[in-house]
C-alpha cells in the first residue's frame, strides 16, 4: 500500500511539473512560434494572445500550407489576415457562420455561388476604376480651368456697355 501511495504521489508531481512547464504546443505563446511562422501570421500578432488553442491551432495549419501556396495566395492570404484582425467580434462571427453555410452547400451551388462573387467583383472593379477616372477627369478641369488666363481688364462683356461698366 505504501509503494502504491509513492507511485501515486510521483506520478502527480511528474504530472504537476509537465503542467507547469509551460504552455503547451496546442496552445502556444507567440514566441514559442517558429520565426517563419511569426512572419507568416504577423498581422495577428496582437490578436494572439486572445486566441483559444483551437483557433491558434487553425492558424498554424494555415502557415504550414502559406509556403505551398503561389506568391499571388500568399499576398491574398496576408491580405485576409489584416482585414480579419479589424473586424469586431460580432463581423468575424457572421463570417464564420457565413463560411458554415457555404461550405455545406452541394458542390454545384459552391461553383455557381464562386462565379456570382466572381462577377461582382469584376463589376465592384469596373465601377471603381470608372469611378476613379471621372474624378480624374474632373480634376483634370478644375486644373485647366485655373490655369486659363485671368480675362483683359482693359476689355469688358458685351452688353455690360449697357450698364454703366466701362474700362478704366
Amino acid at each position: 500500500m505504501a509503494k502504491a501511495l509513492v507511485g501515486v504521489a510521483c506520478w502527480l508531481l511528474l504530472a504537476a511539473s509537465a503542467i507547469s512547464a509551460g504552455p503547451s504546443k496546442k496552445n502556444p505563446d507567440w514566441d514559442q512560434l517558429t520565426q517563419l511562422q511569426q512572419q507568416i501570421l504577423a498581422p495577428i500578432h496582437d490578436e494572439w494572445p486572445s486566441l483559444d488553442a483551437k483557433r491558434k491551432q487553425k492558424w498554424l495549419s494555415i502557415a504550414r500550407r502559406y509556403t505551398k501556396m503561389s506568391p499571388s495566395e500568399q499576398d491574398r492570404l496576408q491580405q485576409r489576415m489584416r482585414e480579419w484582425v479589424n473586424l469586431t467580434p460580432e463581423q468575424r462571427a457572421d463570417a464564420r457562420s457565413r463560411f458554415r453555410e457555404f461550405d455545406q452547400l452541394s458542390p454545384d451551388r459552391k461553383d455557381t455561388v464562386r462565379r456570382e462573387w466572381e462577377e461582382y467583383q469584376r463589376q465592384r472593379a469596373a465601377e471603381s476604376r470608372a469611378a476613379q477616372e471621372a474624378r480624374a477627369a474632373e480634376a483634370a478641369r478644375n486644373a485647366a480651368a485655373s490655369a486659363a488666363p485671368a480675362p483683359d481688364s482693359d476689355s469688358i462683356a458685351p452688353g455690360s456697355e449697357a450698364l454703366g461698366l466701362r474700362p478704366q
